[in-house]
This record gives C-alpha cells, structure tokens and sequence, in this order.
C-alpha cells in the first residue's frame, strides 16, 4: 500500500498529518522576525586608532602600516583598506564569507595586540570592531530646541541614550553632532609671558595638583575607615583658583592667566535637521532582531515615556525610520500573497469549472505555505524580500501538483464512470511518477546554493530554502490530503449550467486548435527544431542590450548626499555651504526632511558632511528616488565652493552609497596619483558615467615645523619642550579628566588650550614663550620656522598599497558603467598597478561567476534526476529544450519593461529552470505511458499532448498570476519584486507556449531516431524494455 492509498483509506490520518503542518506554521508565524534582508555574517573587522594632531603622513607610517602588515597574516582574508587621515588610522578587513566573524575578530585583535608596544606612546589604544552587514542606525531621532547645545548633548547621552539602551535588540546608541562637555582652559599666551608661565608649568601643575588616588584604610580597634584621597577640583571657579607658580612670594594661579569655560570639545563636529541645530540618536540592532518590533517599542517608549518628561522648549523628532520602510515592504508582499491566492484560485475555478475542485486544490496553499514558514523558524529565517519573494512563488508553485492529481482522479472518474476511491487511487497513481520528478528537479536547481558564496550566496539560501521546504510540502500534500479529499468530496457532475458550457466550448475550442497546431509540427518536425535552434541563437541581441548590476535601482525613499568643502576649509564654512544645500532641499515639497553630519566620518575632516534625506511616501509623490537623485545632482552642481555627490544608501555602515566603486593602487603615491588624475580625465567626459569623486587629495594646506636644534640645546631645551608647547597651544590637549560634585555619574575632560583668536596665523607663533635653563623667557619665534607646504588630507591603501578611490551614482547600469571604467584605463596602467571594483560593483563580477555555476550545476543535476526517473540518458534532454526557451522570454521580458540583469531577476532566471521542466515532464511522462501500452510514436504524441494541455495551461498561468501582482506592484519593495517577477513571467510564457509545440517535434525526432536504430539491431541484442520505450 502506497502513501496516496494509505491516505484514502486513513483519511483521519491524512487530515492529522496535515494539521501538523498547519499547527507548527502558526505557532512559527507569530514569533518569526521581521526584516529587510536576509541575514547575512558579513565577515568584516575595522581597528580604529587614534592620536590626536597627528599628519596623515604619521598617521600612515606610525600607525597604519604597522597594523596592516600584521594583520595581513590572518587566514582568509580577502582585502584590506585603510585610511590615514589627521589624527585617525581606520583599517578595514574583509573576509572570505565562509570565514566566522568571531573567529576573525580574535585573530586580529591577537595581531593587533602584538604591535601594541611599536605605536606611538600618545596614540589610544585601537579598537578593534566587527562591521555587520546592514548595520547601519535603523532609526533616527533628533533632538533640538531653544536650549544651549550643551544642555542638548548632555540630555541626548545622559537621559535618551540610557533609556532606548535598555530596549530588547538594541546594539548600539550613536550621537551624531555630539559635543561632549568639556571643561575648557583657555590660555593667554600674552599674559603667560607677563607672569613668566610656560606650558611645561602649567602641565606639570595640572599632574601634580589635580589627581585622585587610593587612601587606604585606616584600622583601629572594633573598626576600620576609608580614607578618601580625592584630590581634585570640581568646579570651575575651583579650577581657576590652582597656584601654578609664585612670583615674589605672591601666588599666581590659574585664573590669572586663562579663561576657565565650562563648555564643549573643539567645534569639529555638528549636525542639523531641517536647518536648525541638533543632535543626532541612531540606533543600531544587532543581528537577527525583529526590526519592525523593535521599531514599535523605540516608538511607544518615545510617546510615553522619554517626550512627556522633555524640559520645556526641547522637542525630540524622529528624523529616518527603516521600520516603516521594512514594514512596507512585507506589507505589499502580504497584499501581493493574497491577491495571488485569489487569482490562483479563479484559474483553478476557471478550468476546472467546479467549486468542490477549487476548494480542494486551494487547501494546499495555506498548508504548503505554513510547512515552509515552520521550516523558516526552526532554522533561524527571517520575514525578508527574499523569504517573502519565495512565498509569492509558491502560491502559484505548490498548487501545481495538486492540480495535476486532481485533475487526473476528476478524469478517470468522468471518462471511466469509477466510484471516488478507484478514481482518486488510479488517478493518483497515474501521475504519481509525473509529481515527483517535477518537485525533485525544482529541488535540484537549488542543490548548488550549497557552494555558492558571496552576498547572493547568502540572498539565495534564504530564497532557496522556502521555496525547497515549501514544494516538499506541496509534494506531501498533493500525494495525501488532495487524494484523500478528492475520494470523499470530489463529484463529477453531469449536467451543468449555460456558464459552465460556455466555458467548456471555449476550451474545447483551445483543444481543436492545439491538435491541429500539434498536428502541423510533428509533421514538419525538423524545421522546428531548425526554428527553435535560430530563436535560441539570436537571442544573443537580447542578452548585449539588457542592463546589467547587482542590485536593482530601488525606490527607498530616502537617500544620502555626501558634500566635500575645498581642503582647509574651516567648519565655519562648511556650515554656510550646508545652508546652501538646505535651501535647496526645502524648495522641494517632495522631501519630508533632511538630517546632516559633519565629522561624522572615519577621517573626521571639517571639509565632509553628509545629508540623510527622507521623501515623502510613495503614494504623496509624484517623482521617483533615483529622478530626485538626478534632479539634485544638476540642482546643487551650480552652488559655487562645493561639491555634491547624491546616492542611494549603502548596505553596509560606514560606506558610501554609491553603485560604482572602483579603486586605483600601486607602490608609490605620487605615482598613484598621476594615474588617477588620468583616469578621472578621462572619465570626466563620458556620457553615463555620472558626477566622478575622486577621494585622493594630496593639496590640504601644512605647515611644516622646521627646529633650530643648535640654539634649543644651547639654551637648555628640548624638542619635546617645542612640541609640547605647540600641541597644547594650536591643537588641544586633554590633561585630565573632571567631574561635579554631586554629578551625573560622568567624567569630562579638562582641555587646555590657547584662547579663541590668540593663535589664528602662523606669525602668532611668536606669542608663544618657553623658559630657557638660565631662566630667561624665550619665544618661539626664535626656535622654529613654519613653511607652508601642500600634504595629503587622507592616505589610502588598498591590500596594503596606495590607493585612489573613485565613486560615482551612473545613469547608465552598473555593467555598462563597469565596461566603460575598463575601456578608460586600458594600457594605461604600467606594471604593479592595478584598478579593482570594490562594493556593488565587486559584487557585481562575483554574482556573474556565482550565478554561471549555478546555471551549470543546475543543469547537471536536473539531468541526473531526470535520468534517473526516466530510466534513460536520451529523454532528459528532450525534457530541458524547454529550459532554453524559458531563459530567452525570461530575459526578453525584462528588455522589454526596461529591468536589468541584477541579483533578483537572475534568481529568477535560475528558477525558471526548474519550473519550465514540470511542463515537459508531463508531456513525456504520458507519451512514454502510451508507448508502453503499445502505441506508435505519433499515436502516443497525439493522446498524450492534448490530455496534458489543460493542466499545463492551469500550473503556467496559477505562477504566471501568482506572480502577477509583484511584477506590476507599486510602492516599497516593488524595484526588488518586480525583476524577478518579470523574469518568472517572460520565461513561464515562452516556454509554455513554445514547449506544447517543440517538446513534442524534438520527442519525435530523437525518439523516432533511436526507434529506427534499434530496428536496424539485431532482434536478440534489443533489451525487451527499449523495444517497447523506444531506447535510450
């Protein structure tokens, strides 16, 4: 006893079984997360060092070059990028994504750690991170109002950072624009020399008479106290009262020679929203966290908790919700999933022209889909646009196998007058072959997402697994519940309504038609193989003139500017320039806000922003994202003084958005930059290639400090004295740390530093006094020369070589934009140097060679299936003509609706091949049965062909107007939905339309041909089953 007569004759147990499914999907769809992407362990690790005025070019030698060269041994890395900039070293490591990024963060923090004692003794420790794929805040609050920007920061860090720390999924709480608090000492430099103070004085004080340090206790008898030893100031006036030195006999203290201010850091960051001052709160979740849940509470503890208690004149916004957006996305696939349902089922209704059939077949969608999303949950899936993508699938996927029995237990009962058990057991039987070797060659096409790696290594796993679990399910269901339905509740009805005959006439008509098409191509079978051969071969117009790139060009909503000021610009400047921008951005009533950084970035230069731009929903506007992308770009290029670079967002934290991402490098910088300047000539005046940024700036204004060493030794100094001197006055030095008494629980950093306006100009030097050995007061002036010179902003590396980076948002796609930087720098490049895609467009190259192996594995698997189930080396390939065709009206359908070969749309494409052989399949599984039974070649074509062509008809078009709402939807999500979508409908067109026809002129013809050979053996060397089968 088979599993479909089991299930007729237990038909409690086939019920039971089912429940199962639908028991676990349940209890599984209310706790799975939701996000956006599946998730990903981007295997990717940056170490971070700071120290403070250092040049890019000490930055470079000290810092980066010493970690980056150990950390190069570390297993499975696949590059490193780094960047010098004034005072930061920020190194990037890429791993192979088969690499655990834990793994990876110990091995570099262990390489890290062992060059410890060769950094500068000023540097801070580095900090060594992992970077996750998608971490990027998920949301973004502002804080503003009419309150001093102390008052903002020390509310944003002490209250609202605490409070949304605490949430479930929190990672991490970022303040954009923040300015700590710090205790400023300004110094006078003038009347440090009036009273004969140096800066050696004065930092010598601060470590003397500014400390804390542990008392001990003091025992006696019965009891013991702690002695206190805290020996530090706290409060400003305080401060201001430290005796730095006497001058006969009188104290002379602090205050007598600088400003204590209790203020904030150096104005090198700020941040705005929507033109007005603020600071920025961005929260980042960590791996695997529902993002829409955790919107939700990040929402509720603002309304309810953290905007009651807002001092008066403080208002907290919400300034970017990614929350919204993902909700949107799964919204519209939830919309897309019932209007396939719905259309699913009027195909069903419409063919089988019977509502108990209908609603036996439709049972298989909610139980083959609530099987998938329990395989989801076990095995740690999220609700994303892949997973969700999957499921739209299956609505029109695991209905196909249901309709296949069905229909045949409906036939046999209508043909054969046989009770409802004998129909639904021979029925089944029947087709039973037909249904597994259709859902075990989809289950093949997905076999190599195994070894496929990359990013869409990953987005095709997810996608794979719910398709794979879900057609599984459809298999079980259609081979137990459909049967066992079909013998209870299935009546063929003998008469029928003026619809119904209507309906059946049109049918009946589709069928004349068919046998007469059929008819036509078997007996000109050879031209169209020769006809279908040319279609196959000039599809290569097709292939040349369809976009190509990684990701789809999608509508987010929201997009980035980066903004680069001249080299030396001040903040001040940069600030009047973001005006600009703003006003700009306010004309257009399409944009809901706009939110900007300076400082923000790994370089921390006064001389970059960058703007988070939000529009208002899809259905309040008129004009797309990537139009209002273009429209800026034109906009904001006549602003004099700046340079503007708008840009989808990035994937990954801390990237730019920008599509195309290439990197020039070599052993010598100035050689680098020579090359880079071609290039970028060279590209500057190609039509698509979109405004170029070049990120290799060698101009930043320097002075460069030259020692008259002879006369400082002579006069009992050092050039740690000069140094000193210098970095305290011109760049700021942290001497210590402070705190209030009572305070907040927080520490703040004392700052010494000249006074605003006493060292504005290199001639200010001068002001600058130090106390030579004999006691005599010397000026700076005296000791060094400041020469002006040219240096670089920022020192890239690229795997440890110099490195130039370019940027730039095409208006072409990414594989033409790729092509033509190929073309641009061809034989340019002498030999050691190299040009290399980084991010979308690295991914871009890896997802071609990615995707080719899949096709290829595919194929050789879906062969070996079908080998095996048909029992023959000859018939699978007379089974995957149609999968060639399928790929042509796949790809002719995005040339037509103007999408391009991306990731979504090849997925589809990979798919295609495994839905395309369900059809054939049935036509050849039913011809072979006819040929057993003893009948010719052309007999059994022309019974088996017309008896399949309803179900065919049925299982293309329930995937066809499954996928249907996708492929035409609008709003979020529908740039990603659509390619693949589109891609699924073109191909499922073609090859049906086409296969009914070639499938059985190319049986025909290869069976026609190894009839006659085994006619031409000798009777007694013809195996008894190839005589009847016809070989193979």
């Amino acid at each position: 006893m088979n599993l479909p007569e089991l299930s007729i004759k237990r038909h409690v147990l086939a019920y039971m079984l089912s429940a199962v499914l639908v028991l676990f999907g349940i209890i599984s769809y209310k706790d799975i997360g939701v996000d956006r992407y599946p998730t990903i362990e981007f295997p990717m690790i940056s170490v971070t060092t700071i120290l403070p005025g250092a040049t890019p070019e000490i930055i470079d030698s000290s810092i980066t070059s010493l970690i980056e060269s150990s950390v190069n041994s570390t297993p499975g890395i696949d590059h490193i990028k780094s960047s010098s900039s004034a005072g930061v070293s920020a190194i990037n490591i890429r791993f192979n994504m088969d690499k655990d990024v834990n793994v990876a963060f110990n091995e570099v923090q262990a390489r890290v750690n062992r060059v410890l004692r060769n950094l500068p003794n000023e540097a801070e420790p580095p900090v060594v991170a992992k970077i996750e794929f998608g971490a990027l805040p998920i949301m973004w609050l502002v804080l503003t109002g009419d309150r001093t920007l102390q008052q903002l920061n020390l509310y944003a860090r002490n209250v609202i950072k605490k409070r949304l720390e605490t949430i479930d999924g929190v990672g991490e709480i970022q303040l954009g624009g923040e300015q700590r608090r710090t205790i400023r000492v300004n110094l006078n430099p003038v009347r440090m020399k009036q009273l004969g103070i140096t800066v050696p004085d004065v930092v010598r004080m601060f470590n003397r008479e500014h400390l804390r340090l542990p008392g001990g206790f003091l025992i006696s008898q019965g009891r013991e106290e702690l002695l206190e030893l805290d020996l530090e100031y706290h409060s400003p006036a305080e401060l201001g009262e430290m005796i730095v030195s006497y001058s006969g006999g009188a104290p002379q203290r602090l205050r007598d020679f600088a400003e204590i201010e209790d203020g904030l850091a150096d104005f090198r960051q700020l941040a705005r929203f929507n033109g007005e001052p603020a600071v920025g709160i961005g929260i980042v979740k960590v791996q695997n966290a529902n993002t829409v849940a955790m919107v939700d509470e990040i929402t509720r503890r603002m309304n309810d908790e953290l905007i009651p208690r807002l001092p008066p004149g403080i208002e907290l916004r919400v300034a970017h919700n990614d929350g919204a957006l993902i909700q949107g996305i799964i919204d519209a696939l939830e919309e897309h999933l019932l209007s396939g349902t719905l259309l699913t089922a009027l195909v069903v209704l419409l063919f089988l022209k019977n509502i108990r059939s209908t609603m036996i077949i439709a049972v298989a969608i909610p139980v083959s889909l609530l099987g998938a999303i329990a395989v989801m949950y076990f095995l740690g899936y999220t609700f994303n646009t892949m997973t969700m993508l999957g499921l739209l699938l299956l609505i029109g996927v695991v209905v196909d196998d249901a309709i296949v029995v069905l229909e045949s237990i409906y036939r046999h009962a209508e043909e054969h007058g046989s009770n409802p058990v004998e129909a639904a057991i021979h029925g089944t039987r029947q087709v039973v072959f037909a249904v597994m070797a259709s859902t075990l060659t989809l289950v093949a096409i997905f076999a190599p997402v195994v070894f496929m790696q990359g990013i869409i290594g990953r987005f095709f796993e997810a996608f794979a697994v719910v398709v794979v679990f879900g057609v599984l399910a459809s298999l079980f269901v259609s081979l137990t519940l459909t049967p066992m339905l079909c013998s209870r509740f299935l009546k063929v009805e003998k008469k029928h309504g003026k619809l119904y005959y209507l309906i059946d006439r049109g049918f009946h008509a589709i069928d004349t038609a068919y046998i007469r098409l059929l008819d036509t191509a078997l007996n000109h079978r050879r031209l169209v193989a020769w006809i279908t051969l040319a279609v196959v071969l000039s599809s290569g117009y097709f292939f040349t003139h369809t976009g190509s790139g990684f990701m789809p060009v999608q509508d987010e909503g929201r997009f980035m500017i980066s903004v680069k000021t001249p080299l030396g610009s001040s903040i001040s400047y940069t600030e009047e320039k973001l005006k600009d921008i703003e006003r700009v951005l306010a004309r257009h009533k399409d944009i809901a806000s706009y939110f900007v950084t300076i400082g923000a970035d790994q370089s921390r230069q006064v001389s970059k922003a960058s703007f988070l731009v939000r529009m208002v929903p899809w259905d309040q506007r008129d004009i797309a994202q990537v139009d209002m992308i273009q429209k800026l770009r034109l906009e904001l290029a006549a602003i004099a003084g700046v340079q503007t670079f708008p840009s989808p967002l990035p994937m990954v934290g801390g990237q730019r958005g920008e599509p195309l991402h290439f990197i020039l490098s070599g052993p010598d910088l100035g050689e680098v930059a020579r090359l880079a300047a071609v290039v970028q000539q060279r590209l500057a005046g190609q039509a698509g290639i979109g405004n170029l940024d070049m990120e290799l700036q060698l101009d930043l204004p320097q002075l460069e400090t030259r020692l008259r060493r002879s006369l400082i030794r002579s006069l009992g100094l050092s050039s740690e004295d000069i140094a000193l001197a210098i970095n305290v006055m011109a760049g700021g030095l942290d001497i210590a740390r402070f705190n209030d008494d009572p305070g907040d629980g927080e520490r703040y950093d004392i700052r010494l530093k000249a006074g605003p306006g006493q060292l504005d100009y290199a001639d200010d030097i001068a002001k600058i006094y130090l106390r030579s050995a004999d006691g005599q007061m010397v000026s700076l002036a005296n000791l060094v020369t400041l020469e002006p010179k040219l240096g670089a902003a920022v020192i890239s590396r690229y795997d440890l070589q110099y490195a130039a980076n370019f940027y730039s948002t095409p208006t072409v796609s990414l594989g033409e934009a790729v092509a033509m930087v190929n073309a641009a720098t061809a034989g340019l490049l002498p030999l050691g140097y190299e040009l290399n895609m980084s991010g979308r467009a690295e991914e871009f190259g890896k997802t071609a060679f990615y995707l080719l192996f899949a096709f290829v594995v595919a194929i050789i698997l879906v062969y070996m299936v079908l080998a095996s189930q048909f029992n023959s080396f000859i018939q699978p390939f007379i089974i995957m003509v149609a999968q060639p065709l399928a790929i042509i009206g796949g790809v002719v359908a995005l040339w037509a609706t103007g999408h391009t070969l991306n990731m979504f749309s090849m997925i589809g494409l990979v798919l295609l091949m495994g839905l395309v052989a369900k059809n054939s399949i049935l036509l050849v599984d039913l011809t072979n049965q006819r040929r057993q039974d003893g009948k010719s070649i052309e007999q059994s074509l022309k019974e088996a062909c017309p008896i399949r062509l309803r179900p065919i008809l049925m299982t293309s078009l329930t995937i066809i107007l499954a996928m249907l709402p996708a492929a035409f939807g609008v709003g979020a999500g529908a740039d990603s939905n659509a390619p693949m979508a589109v891609a699924v409908i073109g191909g499922m067109l073609s090859s049906t339309l086409l296969s009914l026809v070639v499938v059985p002129a190319v049986y025909s013809l290869v069976e026609g041909a190894s009839e006659r050979r085994l006619e031409s053996r000798p009777a007694e060397l013809v195996p008894p089953t190839e005589s009847k089968r016809g070989g193979g």
